[in-house]
């Protein structure tokens, strides 16, 4: 359940609200589109080490209930985001519309006021890092939590 809220609440960092509506989502040749324009859902989750970014601690694959949700960048610079958790057995729903930014020069999403890191980017696979306030494997560093979408 711990997990469940993590996820989400890591998810809702990316989804911060932003006044920045004048941005549009570029890639390398300066064009308004990407690949990450489209409707991805989530395919699994990973906490990973703060120490290498790489060493994973822990695996999460999404229930039925989070198997629901979709994250969709369109084209004007707008992150929709349906996200479902199971809460005390139930499935509940929440919704975020923000503004995002993508620079593919940097490796990096920028959703609201929260950049993370994009380790992978193609037409149907997209790996992202966000920083977590949590030291989950007791190394006295805080971790993260890569997350791969698919479409």
């Amino acid at each position: 359940m711990k997990k469940i809220l993590t996820g989400v609440l890591g998810l809702v960092l990316l989804s911060s609200c932003s006044n920045d509506s004048d941005t549009l989502p570029v890639d390398n040749n300066g064009n308004t589109t990407s690949n990450v324009i489209g409707t991805w859902k989530i395919q699994t989750e990973y906490t990973v080490s703060g120490t290498d970014k790489t060493t994973v601690i822990k695996e999460y694959a999404p229930d039925d209930c989070k198997k629901k949700s979709t994250y969709e960048f369109r084209n004007d610079g707008k992150y929709y985001m349906t996200d479902y958790n199971s809460v005390n057995s139930e499935c509940q729903k929440a919704e975020a519309t923000l503004n995002y930014t993508y620079s593919s020069a940097n490796m990096e999403i920028t959703i609201g006021n929260n950049t993370a890191k994009v380790l992978e980017l193609s037409a149907n696979k997209f790996i992202f890092l966000v920083t977590d306030n949590e030291d989950h494997n007791n190394d006295g560093i805080n971790d993260y939590t890569k997350y791969v979408l698919y479409k």
